[in-house]
This record gives structure tokens, sequence and C-alpha cells, in this order.
């Protein structure tokens, strides 16, 4: 047995990208065994289908706006064949946690901690499940994990006091923020905060330099936000990335909808109506928006963006008046943001041994260690803060960009939706986990680990 762990120890050093890979492949091909090949369909799937077969047909003419193209253009690329899509969904987590290693390597030059973070991607079920899924996810987490090392390869942070990334780096890191954004709007934060980070750290350079390279930057996502945003409203006559913002904001307002004013009075009593059916049911509240829409759309055959549209005064109208109770429904959404979840579809399983024992592993083991990891996180976080502010630093290294995209993710999300908020927080879990593991190396809380000198 010694011998056996020697030998496994001895790949995982000499060769970590093989070892990577044999892990990953390990376990997801066990994921696919107990849960019987199957494909994880869900509420959401299936939207991402029309978008798929317009492009596929290149027309977007009529297209009703609910999702950003990221998604279904790879679906499009199979066929829209969901079983296809599973496969290299899978092929994508192992590529992620090659590029986790790379990361965690090119930030700290040290095998095992570089391993301990890539391996991280074959470990978690839920990580595992959204790969079995037609869900952004695991697409989402590929394309945030390959923007990241892009900015640590690219040495973002870690320019000499007289150099700079070149124009094709900031083209290049301008294109896959766009990329990420049209996967999920959610990170149409990133431009922004990559470019406050640009203008910090390079503010030695001439303002041509400054500008050009700014532009770079952020001309990509913005045209990407305007082109989507305008085809929408041709389309629809809503002007959004998405027709569910409305939606989504009326979501956040669920618990105090009663106080709109009689002006929207009609569908003000509706949604009560459906809330408090919901409540007596003992079903989940957040989701009471689709009971309104479902009821009009039975009634008058409205759209998603029509509704979107119908209740964006309302909320504007509730969020203004009662800026305590939205503000208290926020922090529920950002509690929310920190509760992991997982989506399978539980009763399908065909072998009920390991049915219980990932049902097990998740309940009474991976979900604890989560937590944990979200808690440690959040207090590594506010002593980061904490010490910017007490030492006066003014600029960013890539911890603190990261720490910083996080939270600020977990409470920009927070402010527009209220519902399955867990989800938001999947991608960000291999960096959470990056940077305590490299905020307690640093602490010499692994003193015992000592650093391998091998060369990649």
């Amino acid at each position: 047995m010694k011998v056996f762990i020697h030998h496994i120890q001895k790949i995982a050093l000499e060769r970590p990208i093989l070892f990577l890979v044999i892990i990953g492949l390990f376990s997801r091909i066990l994921i696919a065994i107990t849960y019987s090949n199957q494909v994880s369909i869900f509420n959401d799937s299936q939207s991402y289908v029309p978008l798929a077969e317009q492009l596929g047909a290149f027309s977007l003419d009529g297209y009703n706006g609910l999702r950003t193209p990221g998604y279904p253009f790879l679906l499009m690329l199979t066929g829209i064949n969901f079983s296809i899509v599973v496969i290299i969904q899978m092929l994508l987590g192992i590529l992620s946690s090659i590029f986790l290693y790379k990361t965690s390597l090119k930030l700290i030059y040290h095998i095992p901690l570089a391993l301990f973070n890539g391996l991280s991607l074959s470990f978690f079920l839920h990580i595992l499940f959204y790969e079995r899924a037609i869900l952004t996810e695991s697409l989402t987490l590929f394309s945030l994990v390959v923007c990241l090392w892009y900015i640590v390869h690219i040495n973002f942070f870690r320019q000499k006091q007289k150099g700079t990334i070149t124009y094709v780096q900031s083209g290049v890191l301008g294109i896959l923020i766009a990329i990420i954004f049209l996967i999920r709007p959610m990170f149409i934060v990133l431009t922004p905060l990559v470019i406050f980070c640009f203008l910090i750290n390079y503010r030695h350079l001439r303002y041509t330099a400054i500008i050009s390279r700014t532009l770079l930057l952020c001309i990509p996502a913005i045209m990407s936000y305007q082109g989507w945003s305008l085809l929408n409203f041709q389309n629809t006559g809503y002007k959004s990335v998405t027709a569910f913002s409305g939606i989504n904001l009326a979501q956040s307002c669920v618990s105090f909808v009663d106080k709109a004013s009689d002006t929207h009075a009609d569908l003000r009593d509706l949604y009560v109506h459906k809330r408090d059916s919901v409540i007596a049911a003992d079903g989940d509240v957040s989701m009471t928006v689709w009971r309104v829409y479902e009821t009009l759309k039975a009634k008058e055959n409205i759209t998603v963006s029509e509704l979107s549209q119908r209740f964006d005064p309302m909320t504007r109208e509730l969020i203004k008046n009662n800026p305590s109770d939205y503000l208290q429904q926020v922090g529920v959404s950002w509690v929310g943001f920190w509760k992991e979840s997982i989506l399978w579809n539980h009763d399908k399983f065909n072998y009920k041994i390991p049915k219980n024992i990932l049902t097990g592993t998740w309940l009474y083991i991976q979900m604890p260690i989560l937590y944990m990891i979200n808690v440690i996180f959040l207090i590594i976080s506010l002593l980061l803060i904490t010490a910017h502010i007490r030492k006066r630093i003014f600029h960013f290294d890539f911890y603190f960009f990261c720490m910083v995209l996080i939270v600020g993710s977990s409470l920009g999300q927070a402010l527009v939706i209220y519902g399955n908020n867990g989800r938001f927080s999947i991608p960000f879990l291999p960096f959470i986990i990056l940077i305590i593991s490299h905020y307690l190396y640093k602490k010499r809380i692994f003193k015992k680990i000592t650093p391998v000198n091998n060369k990649i």
C-alpha cells in the first residue's frame, strides 16, 4: 500500500497535468456510471434551445430575448445534442482544473498547492453534476477560469514600473471578458473592475497609452452589451440584455409587493394573491412571479418581455418608496448566494446504493465543507479590506481583485434577483478556494508542506 501511495505521489509531482487529467476523467466517468449517464434537464434548460436554433439558421429575427448567445452557441455547435453538450462540459471541467493549476503555480510556485487547487474541480459533487446539466454554470466557470488565468499569465498585476500590457494583450483580455458576459450577463461587472485596476496600477503611463488600452479592454464588452440590447429592443420592444430583467427585479419585491400603489392595482393584487397561495402551499416564494406569468399568459397571451415591461414601473416605485424592505430582501438574496446548491434529477438514479452514498456525501460532508469555506473566505476578505485601508494601499493585486469581484458580484446579484441565488456562486468557487489556500500558505499555516522545485 505504501508503495502504491508513493507511486501516486511521484506521478502527481512529476507529471501534475497528467495526474489532473487522470483524476478528472476518473471522477467524471464514476459520476456518469452512477448517474446512468443521464443528462439533467431543468426548467431553464429548454429556454436556450430557440436561440440555438436561430443561431444555426443564421437568423435572429423575432427572437424573444430570453437569453444571451453564449451558451446557445455551444448548443448550436453540437446540433442541440444534449449528450454531446455534456461530454464537452466534462472536458471543459478537466481543462478548467488544468488552467486553475497553472494559475496557482504562476502565483506561487508550489506544485502541491497548485494541485490542491486544480483537484478541487474534480472533488465537489455540485460542480460535477452541473457538468451533466443543460445550464450555463459549467461553461461560465470554464470561461472565467480561462480569463483570470490569462490575467495572471500576462502579469497584469505584476508589470514592471515602466512596463505595461501590450495592445494585443489588452484586446484579447477585452474579448475574453465580452465572451463571459455573453454567456452570463452578470459578468458585465468584470469590465469596469478590470479597467479600474488598470487605471490604478498603470497610472504612471502616458495618457495616450492609458486611453488606447482602456478602449481595447472595454469596447468588446460595451459593443456586446449595446448590440444585444438593441437587438432585443428591435425584436421585443424591451431594451435590455435579457427579457428576464424586469421579472428578476420583481422577484426581489415579492415580500413587500402589497405596498405598491393603486396605480398598479391589477398587477399588485394578482402578485399578492399568487404569493399568498404559494406561502399557504409551503412553496418557493421566490418563484411566485412565474405563477403571475402563467396566469397572464393564459389570459392575455403575454410574453416574458411584455411582463418585464409591465413590472418595471411598479418595481421602481416599490424600491424607491420602500428602501428598507428592499434592502432586507437584498440581504436575504446575498445570504442565499453563499448557500451552495446541487442540481440533479435525484429521483432518476437507477441504483439505490450509489444514490444514497452520493446524497450522504453531499449533505453531510461536502455541504458543511463548502459552508466553512465560504465563511473563511468572507473572514479573509474582511481582513484584506481592513489591511488595504489601514496601510493605505492604492493598488490591486490578483487576490484583492478576485475578492472584490466575488464579493461585488454577490452583492450585485442580490440587488437584482431573488431566487436560486446559490447558482450564481458556482463559477467563483475555484477562486474562493485559491484565495483561501494561498492566504493560509503565505501565513505559513501549511508550513509543513515544503515547496517542490520541479519544472513543469
